[in-house]
């Protein structure tokens, strides 16, 4: 009989207790600004998102994210009907193209009232809604909550810098980068699977023939775990590769965007890369409030070292948050 979690508890060693407090540093059992009802899928999300066809149908709706996007325009991306699709969509993924839309652009819209100062109209266009009321009422359902009311709430919930923030906030640098064509593949689940994400990238690249040796991963972070559920967390693992297109695997196109990004190295196991991202997204934005803000919600990973070699070591990557000038 396997001994019981008491038991195991007991007998674990100080490094091995350690290790496990810095993995479950990257869980948050319930997003502390998350939704007072999380939605219910009919099935969970996929871990990793193999199905070359759903993964180009989510590349397509999570581009137009700022517009209405038409499902039968999505169906037709990816070469089915609208009500196949609709079906295959549901089958695989655990709820309709529409939810999933739906659900994706209030909890960026979330993340927006939490980070930036912005009205709450502009916010409500930017996620596609026609009006502020329409907007209101989509919000109060995902998140029991008017987005006013959310926004102070989320401000107090979340995570707050800490003193000594501020003094690594001081390496942060802000700069222009260049376009950057990236072939990507998708992932679902918690940040605490991220390093596992990539070993499962570097398998998939193997088998469509390429060799690692010299290419630069990005890692492309959607969504805050203070606000989205473990498991309906967005994760893409990337290289930069232009012109190299993989017909029969699920990779797919990306790009890194021309952009001002605020860097910060990051140099430690990936289980302490909340830290990194408090000094970045909270701490410095909040001490260079008068000088930048954010308005795209995502971050990267631009890794210095393959992060398929260092699994369970130190990983070493600039993150980057995109900013604009204020002005």
């Amino acid at each position: 009989m396997p001994e019981s979690i008491d038991a195991i508890q007991h007998d674990l060693t100080a490094r091995e207790q350690a290790q496990i407090d810095r993995e479950k540093k990257l869980l948050h059992a319930v997003p502390p600004a998350g939704s007072r009802h999380p939605p219910k899928l009919r099935a969970p999300l996929p871990d990793t998102l193999d199905d070359r066809r759903l993964a180009q149908a989510i590349r397509f709706m999570e581009s137009g994210m700022a517009e209405s996007v038409r499902m039968t325009a999505v169906a037709a991306h990816v070469n089915l009907s609208p009500y196949h699709f609709q079906r295959y969509f549901k089958e695989t993924m655990g709820e309709t193209p529409a939810s999933y839309v739906r659900r994706v652009k209030l909890d960026e819209a979330a993340v927006s009232l939490l980070i930036n100062d912005k009205q709450v109209i502009e916010i409500a266009l930017g996620a596609g809604y026609g009006s502020h009321e329409a907007f209101v009422r989509g919000f109060f359902r995902q998140f029991g909550l008017v987005p006013t009311q959310y926004r102070v709430y989320a401000r107090q919930a979340a995570s707050q810098p800490r003193p000594e923030d501020l003094a690594r906030a001081k390496a942060v640098l802000v700069r222009q980068r260049q376009h950057m064509p990236l072939l990507a593949m998708r992932f679902y689940g918690s940040y605490a699977n991220v390093e596992m994400h990539w070993q499962k990238f570097a398998a998939t690249l193997r088998a469509a023939g390429m060799q690692l040796d010299g290419l630069q991963a990005i890692g492309v972070a959607h969504d805050s775990p203070e606000i989205t559920p473990n498991e309906l967390i967005r994760y893409d693992c990337a290289i930069v590769a232009p012109g190299v297109d993989t017909p029969c695997s699920a990779l797919t196109a990306l790009t890194f965007p021309a952009d001002t990004y605020a860097s910060l190295e990051h140099h430690a196991p990936y289980d302490e890369i909340f830290d990194t991202y408090r000094i970045l997204s909270i701490a410095w934005l909040a001490s260079s409030a008068q000088e930048y803000a954010v308005e795209v919600i995502k971050a990267y990973e631009l890794y210095r070292e393959p992060p398929w070699e260092n699994h369970r070591g130190a990983q070493r990557f600039d993150l980057l948050l995109p900013v604009i000038k204020v002005t």
